[in-house]
């Protein structure tokens, strides 16, 4: 086969070119607030922005450090309730247990008594080992950002 040399292309007059360019740059910070820099773009901007910005982060993180007092003393308050009824419960067992024993259903009375102990400590290691993991899973978390 013979070379044919190729022939040139020739500009199509119904294309056009769009050029597009693109800024970016990385930014080595993290937290709630902008660095410095871009605060000051936003203050060049509108004038008083970085204070707004500022301000809102400020309430923010009064907002999210209230609602954490919140669940704190709220976790306490329920952990608090429910060594109080376990008690209850525990010593209701017990109570029941004694009185049949008493009346002479010695079998009832130790299955009664057994079953609710065994019941109620089955419970207290399961609530703690579920806690126990609980904060581990947290603890292997990386810290999330605030959005």
């Amino acid at each position: 086969m013979p070379n044919i040399p190729e022939k040139p292309q020739e500009p199509n007059p119904s294309k056009s070119t769009i050029s597009i360019q693109r800024e970016s740059f990385l930014i080595e910070h993290s937290g709630p607030l902008p660095p410095p820099s871009i605060l000051e773009k936003y203050n060049h901007v509108v004038p008083g922005a970085a204070e707004r910005i500022i301000k809102m982060a400020e309430n923010q993180s009064a907002h999210r450090q209230q609602l954490e007092k919140i669940v704190i003393g709220s976790d306490a308050r329920h952990s608090f309730l429910g060594v109080i009824f376990a008690f209850i419960i525990a010593m209701s067992f017990l109570a029941v247990a004694a009185y049949s024993i008493n009346l002479g259903h010695t079998v009832a009375g130790t299955l009664i008594g057994t079953g609710g102990l065994t019941g109620l400590v089955s419970v207290f290691i399961y609530g703690t080992k579920s806690r126990r993991k609980e904060r581990e899973e947290r603890l292997s978390k990386p810290p999330q950002k605030a959005s």
